[in-house]
């Protein structure tokens, strides 16, 4: 596995795939680490109120636009 250095924020990738966000949101529900998909912890509120945001690998986005396509293709 590469090294990571770079990671895109669920907006940003949304951005990147001409998505939306909710779409984004949904289809990165079953992914994992190892599928490009983190999680990125902040505690700016207070010790017991952390903020969570989602985040992407170049591998995370490759994967969300394989899910996002078989998403839509499901659909009627």
């Amino acid at each position: 596995m590469a090294d990571i250095s770079t990671v895109y924020t669920l907006r940003q990738a949304a951005l990147i795939l001409g998505e939306t966000e909710d779409m984004v949101s949904e289809a990165s529900i079953g992914m994992f680490p190892e599928d490009g998909s983190i999680r990125i912890i902040d505690d700016a509120f207070s010790d017991d109120d952390w903020a969570i945001a989602k985040a992407f690998t170049d591998e995370g986005i490759e994967n969300l636009q394989y899910i996002i396509d078989a998403i839509k293709a499901s659909r009627p």
